[in-house]
């Protein structure tokens, strides 16, 4: 999801048909889809959708991804019931829909999935992954709370002008894509700059040459070009992962 700066609907891209292995649920509230491994663990990674909601086959493909990879994974509507973007609605719109969506308030929604996955699952260890929107969720999360090991954000930061950009509690990975229309290059440099002028703690961006916004999960693998930077993408969130956690 772009910053603030720069707020253009993201297309759709490729929705995958995809049934999911996990199951819905409801906690305090909030709708949830929780995936696990086929063996106990007591690590556990809250995944935050993109603008088009927590019921995207393409996101929770990517929730079962992770829980296949050993983690509990947990997905939920942040969104918290109000309707996600749609495709088919007037894209003029979008930036007076995107004012009620604020990812820096993320938090009522992540303390649920947190204490759930604690609570009920014996998790002891969190890392959190987000994309599009989920991924400035991610960011708000690694500069505001202390509970997660390590982050992940999809072309997804805050705003270039805000004072914390630079501030994270936990490792943070950042994904992006080399032809993004809605985070450009250049607010990608910034991240950099900021990152390295005030982080102490260990980070890095990584820009896919000629990707679009969504490419790691909205985007069929048309090519081999295609497939190298969408596995390059969910290896890299893999084994960040692997390694803070």
């Amino acid at each position: 999801m772009a910053n603030g700066n720069n707020e253009t609907p993201c297309c759709i891209g490729d929705r995958l048909e995809y049934g999911s292995m996990g199951r819905e649920l409801k906690v305090g509230g909030v709708d949830m889809y929780l995936a696990t491994p086929k063996t106990p663990t007591k690590k556990g990674v809250v995944v935050y959708i993109d603008v088009y909601g927590w019921k995207l086959p393409n996101t929770r493909y990517i929730v079962d991804m992770i829980a296949n990879n050993g983690y509990v994974a947990i997905l939920p509507d942040a969104y918290e019931g109000a309707e996600p973007w749609s495709p088919d609605r007037d894209r003029s719109t979008f930036l007076e829909w995107i004012k009620t969506k604020d990812p820096n308030k993320i938090h009522t929604v992540a303390d649920a999935a947190v204490g759930y996955l604690q609570q009920e699952c014996g998790v002891e260890q969190l890392g959190c992954v987000g994309f599009c929107w989920g991924g400035r969720a991610v960011h708000a999360c690694l500069v505001d709370r202390t509970d997660f090991k390590c982050g992940v954000a999809f072309y997804g930061m805050r705003s270039i002008d805000d004072e914390k950009l630079g501030l994270l509690n936990a490792p943070g990975l950042f994904v992006f894509g080399g032809k993004d229309s809605v985070i450009p290059l250049d607010q990608v440099e910034t991240l950099k700059t900021e990152l390295k002028k005030s982080c102490k703690v260990e980070h890095h961006v990584t820009v896919y040459e000629g990707m679009p916004h969504g490419f790691a999960h909205r985007k069929k693998e048309e090519n081999d070009k295609d497939a190298a930077a969408i596995d390059g993408a969910r290896l890299e969130m893999l084994k960040w992962l692997e390694k803070y956690m």
